[in-house]
């Protein structure tokens, strides 16, 4: 009897084991499709006089792994981030050879000019390089406006990126308090364990993180460069959004656990995920354009400026055609906004009482500086200077990454082509942070990953066993029967 019983014991082991290991394998096929999960397995084990049984389910992992996709997530999303920013710094400025560019409106300028300087009679030729220059200003106007929508949209998105960011540390503590609290219990924690390694991956889109494993499979979570974002609880993530930034102001920082990861004052300054990428895109990229674009305004109106016609000059050299704020900018400055501020003089306006015949006469800074003082219809003096100044080399300085001499036209071509040289390589980065993000992807799902064929070479396995048992079973069923008949 002992030794049937024995049998039957194992048997009915050997049976609940495969049926355990058949949910298992079930579990794994049906939620193949999910990047979060990771392949179970049911661990076995045989007691001493008693069958098998599953000791544990175990999950298929690789801490190493997971560690270099959040890694190269973090970059992934951050990359397309500034590429996403500067395809449409590069829409703003345009390409030189586009009739919608800033180089183009100079250009457009300029022949303008040229034309006026052939028949310096012609009421409408001076009308229609008065226009070409307002068509340069109002471009300028637009692009400082559009750049700094972009600087004050990112802002937005580090708040934004900030409060998803606290949302996560919530949900990652209790995850992580339920790990803790089920280590060395017979509880499955592989779904909390999947739980918890799904948020990270959330979390390293928004910022680049590191992790370190505490004992009871504790976690703690830092930023690149050292703030430390959870240690048993979850660390405050504070952002005031700023408002409309205008050019040359500056943002609010970031302050994790009360340490600024953002701005010029960041003592430990955050790297990786869409958060650093929104933060280098306001207080970097588009501050950098804004500058360019000032330096054209300020350029321009240099270019066109009235000097004392006497000699010896007793008059200061002023505004003519463009205006800015009332005073000659300094290309050695970095004129902050005057992109947005540059106007046409109202005195070349017609809408606003003025005549563009100043543009061949000069004097738009009183008498004093009258260049056809004898009022000659053919004058061409003014207008051809007016028109080689766009030539003209300046001393731009190096406000916004370009520096050296150069002349108004070609400067405006150099920031289109910075803008450009800018997102091509912001592509070639985003498309070597893509691949690389895919690459570990694909390394960690081989690891825990669930294949169908091997499920299902798995699932004809224990559909074997569970066919073993069940003859065994039978077999000891069958000699109860002889036995109790032999006894009655």
């Amino acid at each position: 009897m002992a030794t049937l019983s024995s049998a039957l014991n194992y048997a009915l082991a050997g049976l609940s084991v495969s049926a355990a290991q058949s949910a298992v394998v079930s579990r794994n096929v049906s939620s193949a499709g999910d990047e979060n999960y990771s392949r179970r397995t049911a661990e076995i084990v045989t007691l001493p006089n008693s069958g098998p049984v599953v000791a544990q389910i175990a999950r298929s992992t690789d801490r190493t792994l997971l560690d270099k996709l959040l890694t190269s997530t973090s970059g992934a999303a951050g990359q397309q981030v500034t590429l996403e920013a500067l395809q449409r710094m590069s829409a703003i400025t345009g390409d030189p050879q586009d009739d919608q560019s800033i180089a183009a409106a100079l250009g457009k300028l300029q022949t303008a000019l040229r034309g006026y300087e052939q028949n310096p009679a012609s009421s409408s030729l001076a009308r229609a390089a008065l226009e070409a220059a307002r068509g340069a200003a109002q471009k300028l106007n637009t692009a400082s406006d559009q750049v700094s929508s972009i600087r004050s949209e990112a802002d937005r998105s580090m708040a934004d990126s900030a409060e998803r960011i606290t949302h996560l540390l919530s949900q990652f503590k209790v995850v992580n308090d339920t790990i803790v609290r089920g280590q060395g219990t017979a509880g499955d924690l592989t779904e909390s364990l999947d739980q918890r390694d799904a948020i990270l991956k959330l979390l390293s889109d928004e910022i680049g993180i590191r992790t370190t494993v505490r004992p009871n499979n504790d976690v703690s979570i830092y930023a690149e460069g050292g703030a430390v974002l959870f240690e048993a609880s979850p660390r405050s993530v504070s952002f005031a959004a700023s408002g409309h930034l205008a050019a040359g102001s500056a943002g609010n920082a970031l302050i994790i656990d009360g340490v600024p990861v953002t701005g010029a004052g960041a003592t430990m300054p955050a790297s990786g995920g869409k958060l650093s990428a929104y933060a280098a895109l306001r207080d970097g990229l588009a501050p950098q354009l804004s500058l360019l674009l000032d330096q054209i305004a300020a350029g321009l109106i240099n270019a066109f400026s009235e000097a004392d016609p006497q000699l010896p000059a007793s008059l200061p050299t002023v505004e003519g055609l463009f205006q800015g704020t009332g005073a000659l900018p300094l290309l050695s400055n970095p004129n902050a906004g005057l992109a947005g501020r540059i106007r046409i003089n109202a005195l070349a306006d017609p809408d606003q009482g003025g005549t563009p015949l100043l543009i061949r006469d000069g004097g738009f800074g009183g008498p004093g500086y009258l260049r056809n003082a004898t009022g000659q219809a053919g004058f061409q003096t003014r207008i051809a200077e007016l028109a080689d100044a766009l030539d003209r080399k300046q001393s731009f300085g190096n406000w916004g990454g370009l520096g050296g001499d150069a002349s108004l036209t070609d400067y405006g071509a150099r920031s289109a082509s910075w803008v450009e040289a800018k997102r091509q390589d912001a592509q070639a980065s985003g498309d070597a942070a893509a691949a690389g993000k895919s690459r570990a992807a694909q390394s960690l799902a081989r690891i825990n990953g669930v294949n169908i064929d091997q499920e299902m070479a798995t699932l004809l396995d224990l559909e074997k066993s569970y066919q073993a048992s069940s003859k065994v079973l039978t077999a000891v069923n069958s000699m109860f029967d002889t036995l109790l008949e032999a006894v009655n």
